[in-house]
Parts: structure tokens; C-alpha cells; sequence
């Protein structure tokens, strides 16, 4: 009696599992239709169910029969075919993904023919650096920001070409379209005009300071608070007498690590192998030694 009453209450039991796993069942095919996945496998199954009981029950006859088996047959190979399509472009997507992880991506992804504006790195920026062979277009570009940047107590350091040396020469037989060494003596001397009138309301000597270069450099840089973690490297590779833009790049600290260290170190070793060349005459400055320390004010 009592093994009776305790089967009866295992069935009783098994019975909401059951009930739970065919709505289970249903709701998976209700959410599949609303969402339009596998239509075409439920279509098959319908039609084939149909197919099978008109069969059974003599309903129809068997032309009727073959050519619904037929339709049947048309949607497994129709299913089959965007299951291969879509398992293809899955297959394309993950070849894209170990190209980029492995870091061989096309050019384009990386180079660029357009430096995007500086005004707003620039705008909150402690520390910036500039290397060109005369950035006279890029100074005259940020020559309000960085007469405000100056003023909030930032650091400026420049690098230009020296115009007295070899240097100027150099660039003639690189540009073209450089007739003379003139071409890049009135764009030095367009820069250095440029930078003393920065110079002259700078706090102190040492806020803005410009070195002279004896060679031409491969690349010309903008670099935004290099020392900081949310540092930006810009980087422009100069080219060979050709009119065409020159590819850019841009590095970020959080991002780019051994490169961007390496580029940032580029600049010591540039601002190392350069003259300094004084903007400003030292009487500007001479209280700059009973000023105290400068703090930097938010942008």
C-alpha cells in the first residue's frame, strides 16, 4: 500500500517536469518564429508531418505525395545552403579577427593622410613638444592655444631645422619644388618671429624654449603630455621630393606601449643632438628665479 502511494507520488512529481520541459519547448519555437531564426527548418517539419498523416489516411494520392516530398527535400537543401553561407561568413569574420590580432592590418587602418586638430590635446596639455623642419603652418595654426597654455604654466619645447647650417641645404635637395635655400630660411625665421612673440608673455625662460637641429629629421611629431598616461604620440614620416601628402600616425600611452616609449625617446635623442637658440633676452626674465614654483591651472 504504501509503495503504491509512493509511485503514485513519484509520477505525480515527474509530471510538472514534463509539463515544464514542453513549454520550455514551446517557448523556444515561439521566440525563434518572432525573431525569424530557423523558419525554414519549422516550415520543414510542419510540411513533412502534414505529408506523412495525408499519407497514412490514404487522404491524397501518391503524385500528390512525391511532389510535397519533393518541396520538403527543396527546404533542406535550401536550409542547408544558409547554413553554409552563414557558418562561410562567420569563418571570414574570424579570419579578420586573428589578422588584427596579430597585428597584420592594411595600411589605411593605420596610416592616414590627415592629421586630425590638435587644438584640443593641446588645449589641457602640460607638456608639448613639436620636432618639424620649420612648423611654421603648425605654430601659426596653435599660436592662441599655446600663448594660453603658457600662461597656465605649461611647457613648450620645439625642434626646427637650423637655418645657418647644413641642415637647410639638406631639405632643398629633399623637397621638391625647393629652389633655393630661401624657401626654408623665410619659414624658419616665419617660426622663430612667431615663438618669441609666445616668448615674451611666457612666465619664464624656461616655459618655451626652441632648439635648432643640424640635420633634417625623417619625421616630424606632436607630443601631448608624453610622461602621462594619456599621453598622444602624432606622427607625420616625411618623404622624397613629391607633392603628395605625407602618411600619419598616431600613438597613445594606454595603447601603443613599446612604440609609443620608443617615439617619446626619439624626442630626447633629437632634443639632445640640438643647439639651444635663445628667444627671449634674458632681462624678460630676471625674476624668474623669485617666482615660485609654477603650478598649472585647469584648462
Amino acid at each position: 500500500m504504501s509503495s503504491d502511494s509512493s509511485g503514485g507520488s513519484n509520477q505525480q512529481s515527474d509530471r510538472p517536469s514534463a509539463v515544464t520541459r514542453r513549454a520550455g519547448i514551446l517557448h523556444r519555437v515561439a521566440d525563434d518564429l518572432r525573431r525569424g531564426h530557423n523558419v525554414e527548418l519549422y516550415l520543414t517539419v510542419t510540411l513533412s508531418l502534414c505529408v506523412a498523416a495525408l499519407g497514412v489516411f490514404s487522404v491524397v494520392n501518391i503524385n500528390v505525395i512525391g511532389a510535397a516530398t519533393l518541396a520538403v527535400l527543396a527546404l533542406l537543401a535550401a536550409s542547408g545552403l544558409e547554413t553554409r553561407h552563414q557558418s562561410a561568413e562567420i569563418g571570414k569574420r574570424l579570419e579578420r579577427l586573428e589578422v588584427e590580432v596579430n597585428g597584420d592590418v592594411p595600411a589605411d587602418r593605420f596610416l592616414t593622410t590627415r592629421r586630425p586638430s590638435l587644438e584640443v590635446d593641446v588645449a589641457a596639455a602640460a607638456d608639448i613638444r613639436l620636432v618639424g623642419v620649420t612648423l611654421s603652418r603648425t605654430v601659426r595654426d596653435l599660436l592662441p592655444v599655446l600663448d594660453r597654455r603658457l600662461r597656465k604654466g605649461a611647457s613648450i619645447r620645439v625642434l626646427v631645422i637650423d637655418g645657418d647650417g647644413p641642415a637647410r641645404a639638406e631639405a632643398v635637395t629633399r623637397a621638391r619644388g625647393a629652389g633655393s635655400s630661401d624657401f626654408y630660411q623665410h619659414r624658419l625665421a616665419a617660426t622663430t618671429d612667431l615663438l618669441r612673440v609666445l616668448a615674451a608673455a611666457a612666465p619664464t625662460e624656461s616655459a618655451l624654449q626652441l632648439r635648432v637641429l643640424p640635420y633634417v629629421p625623417t619625421f616630424g611629431m606632436c607630443l601631448i603630455d608624453p610622461a602621462e598616461a594619456h599621453g598622444r604620440i602624432y606622427v607625420e614620416i616625411y618623404q622624397h621630393r613629391t607633392l603628395e601628402h605625407c602618411p600619419k600616425f598616431s600613438l597613445r600611452a594606454d595603447r601603443d606601449g613599446p612604440w609609443y616609449q620608443h617615439f617619446a625617446r626619439q624626442f630626447e635623442t633629437l632634443w639632445d643632438s640640438a643647439s639651444p637658440h635663445r628667444l627671449s633676452i634674458p632681462e624678460l626674465h630676471m625674476n624668474e628665479n623669485k617666482v615660485g614654483p609654477n603650478t598649472l591651472s585647469p584648462a
